[in-house]
């Protein structure tokens, strides 16, 4: 093998080797009518109903725990108010689609009431929309009303 080649399948091996479990950072799920979601357009606004910024994290789908951002605004972090022990209740219909908005995914070596998790490596402007597990489309958040809502900047479906 060449130096070059050794270095990018040492970089590889690294990347895929986690030290703490992996979480995945999103905006509390709400549910969107499909119609809606058919008509989805660049610069269309969703309305969360957040006055401020609330967070979960999820476990391969399964949620784990919602967490606030930290009031220090030097270190970004977030801080875990409460452990969640069921599993979500997710009622499909045709009418109604669950959103998820995503951020990405983030580690954390453990999971408890207070803990702080550093979020500095997300970028909290940039969201994923996802339904079923399908990106449908990305977007900003956006502040309107004095309320959260993430606006449309790129359809994907």
């Amino acid at each position: 093998m060449k130096v070059e080649t050794q270095a990018n399948h040492l970089e590889k091996m690294m990347l895929a080797h986690k030290l703490y479990p992996e979480y995945e950072l999103a905006l509390p799920l709400c549910e969107v009518k499909s119609a809606a979601l058919k008509k989805l357009a660049v610069g269309d606004v969703f309305l969360l109903g957040l006055p401020h910024l609330e967070f979960i994290l999820l476990d391969a789908g399964h949620l784990c725990a919602s967490a606030v951002a930290d009031g220090d605004k030097k270190a970004h972090t977030l801080k875990i108010s409460y452990l969640h022990k069921d599993t979500l209740q997710q009622d499909y219909t045709k009418k109604y689609k669950v959103l998820k908005c995503s951020f990405g995914l983030l580690q954390s070596r453990q999971m408890e009431v207070g803990h702080k998790v550093g979020i500095g490596q997300l970028d909290l402007q940039e969201v994923k929309l996802f339904v079923d597990d399908v990106n449908i489309a990305e977007g900003s958040l956006v502040k309107v009303d004095e309320e959260i809502a993430v606006e449309i900047t790129k359809v994907k479906i």
